[in-house]
């Protein structure tokens, strides 16, 4: 690369990172090689190809344009040497465990993991004689203890799943160094663009780029980060200091340079496994990372804001979100993230599992599914779905208890979510917290003239209880887009042929108008003036038309509704 994009920020290198334009065509967007081989020179520049002599693209299993773009792009951000990408984040796990790991070592971890790693490393793993060890993630001491001569890394989460403990990542580099151990961290829930482990010492990062690297449920893809930084020329890894006779007796560890580990990763396990990125994922992956940053500024501060409400929710027993002050690993988050504290955020239900059920059966916003980072806000419940295959004692050990509810914070309104899940944990609990309940209903009634609920399309019918002022209103309403109609009085409302009151606006509310108004049930009673109840005031402040112009701009009301 003639740009020495390492030099600049963040921001530029998600965009341009390991990329200039297409010298073929100019083309300024990372085109799609949909090839599956390459064109050799000659003999001999296909025998170095080979040989591993020279570098260059020989068949897209092992290696394609698109996807070293990518690969390019995240060593960049993670600040290693080299990159390989894969076609999921269980298979970049799997392949950075067997690249270090064979029958008869051990790895040692976290209990605290995503449920299709901590699959892999129970049932899957000890199949071909690779033992794990699950120790506590809180204490790097507990990782040290459980070493042994035949342990051949450590594995370990930037945020556990789903306790969302921060991982004492210097801490635990030190402990693996300190036994010449690689320490290989998950770094997905966090992203490059929030944490860079290998700053902290980590030897190796994994991803699911399908996550918040994709971040619009597109894509599934993985990639392994190579820091550059473990001396492999060790008789604790003989994969890297004996002979690969399958390329002439190289010596990973000893002859290929820093990138040691990619360079085996992709030429010994991605050759023979082939779990390989596909270029159109690569794109859309590429696509997903020019707007990383602004996406997670958005997840990062809409997750506070909901943790905050929900550890406020009188049907919400408990909230953890590393964001929180009350967090544990809260000054863990504010040494080692960039920005913010992730967008993960789990709380436990007032009942038991069946309440979970009833609460995410009950959003509409929040989608179900078995998936976190995505552009759209999602909801889970571990007990019942990722996690339960555990027995009661591996859940506790995870801190997965039934009644934990998981979000993953997207980047809808802030006022749509809290809304949402207001009204599923009312359903599932009984409970109702009021949030900002008036804004949100005038919002919602007043910025479109139209209804489209129910299957069709209606206006929106505002009722103007008559008088001199109001009167000057009632035509710069009808020009706004909706159906008004002029009222003698509030109880005419009661029996006229409309039936349905979106707003009934009348100038001054006393206690008989309200009462009526409770009867006839529009969306919102909208008075002008001061009203004469002694027990509670009526102030909107602005007129309606007033209101409805400073909602289509933007701006926010302040206002005092009665909604009935």
């Amino acid at each position: 690369m003639s740009l020495p994009f390492h030099t600049y920020g963040q921001e530029t290198q998600l965009l341009h990172g390991g990329q200039e334009p297409d010298p073929a065509t100019g083309s300024r967007a990372v085109p799609i090689y949909q090839t599956t081989s390459y064109v050799f020179n000659d003999t001999e520049h296909a025998q170095n190809l080979f040989s591993l002599a020279e570098p260059g693209n020989i068949y897209t299993r092992i290696g394609n344009p698109t996807v070293d773009v990518f690969e390019q792009r995240i060593a960049l951000l993670e600040d290693g040497v080299a990159a390989v990408a894969t076609a999921s984040g269980m298979s970049a796990i799997t392949m950075a465990i067997l690249n270090v790991a064979s029958a008869g070592d051990d790895i040692v971890t976290s209990t605290q993991l995503y449920g299709g790693t901590y699959n892999l490393f129970v049932h899957t793993l000890p199949r071909y004689g690779i033992n794990v060890h699950f120790v506590d993630g809180n204490d790097p001491e507990a990782y040290a203890e459980a070493i042994t001569p035949k342990t051949k890394a450590i594995f370990a989460e930037t945020i556990g799943n789903p306790s969302l403990n921060v991982l004492d990542i210097e801490s635990v580099a030190d402990v693996a160094h300190e036994y010449h151990i690689p320490l290989i961290i998950d770094n997905t829930f966090a992203t490059p663009y929030v944490c860079k482990p290998i700053a902290w010492g980590a030897d190796i990062v994994v991803h699911s780029a399908t996550k918040w690297i994709g971040g619009h449920g597109t894509a599934i893809g993985g990639i392994v980060v190579d820091s550059g930084r473990f001396d492999w020329n060790h008789e604790k890894y003989p994969g890297f200091t004996e002979p690969d006779e399958s390329y002439n007796g190289i010596r990973f560890g000893i002859d290929v340079g820093p990138a040691a580990f990619a360079i085996k990763l992709r030429v010994q396990l991605l050759r023979d496994i082939g779990a390989c990125l596909s270029p159109q994922n690569a794109f859309l992956l590429l696509q997903g990372l020019e707007t990383l940053h602004l996406r997670i500024h958005k997840h990062a501060d809409q997750a506070l804001e909901i943790a905050k409400y929900l550890q406020s929710h009188e049907g919400v027993d408990w909230v953890k979100y590393p964001g929180l002050k009350d967090h544990p690993s809260h000054s863990l988050a504010e040494k080692y993230f960039d920005y913010g504290h992730g967008s993960i955020i789990v709380f436990g239900i007032k009942g038991d599992r069946e309440a979970g059920r009833e609460l995410i059966d009950n959003t509409t916003i929040w989608s179900h599914v078995a998936n976190v980072g995505d552009a759209k806000s999602l909801i889970i419940h571990p007990a019942s779905t990722t996690h339960q295959q555990l027995s009661d004692d591996a859940l506790s050990k995870s801190g997965v208890s039934e009644e934990l509810v998981r979000l993953s914070v997207g980047l809808e309104s802030i006022e749509d979510l809290i809304h949402d899940l207001d009204a599923a944990i009312s359903h599932a609990t009984g409970y109702q917290k009021a949030y900002g309940k008036e804004k949100h209903l005038a919002e919602q009634t007043l910025k479109s003239s139209l209804d489209r609920s129910g299957g069709e399309i209606r206006k929106k019918v505002i009722g103007v209880v008559q008088s001199e002022h109001l009167e000057n209103e009632r035509k710069k309403l009808a020009r706004l887009g909706f159906d008004v109609i002029l009222l003698s009085d509030i109880k005419e409302a009661l029996n006229h042929p409309e039936g349905t009151w979106d707003v009934l606006y009348v100038e001054g509310l006393n206690e008989a108008d309200r009462s009526i108004a409770q009867a006839i049930k529009p969306r919102i009673l909208w008075s002008y003036k001061h009203a004469t109840s002694e027990e509670e005031d009526v102030v909107t402040g602005l007129s309606l038309y007033e209101a409805i112009v400073s909602i289509r701009s933007g701006q926010d009301i302040s206002t005092s509704l009665v909604s009935v």
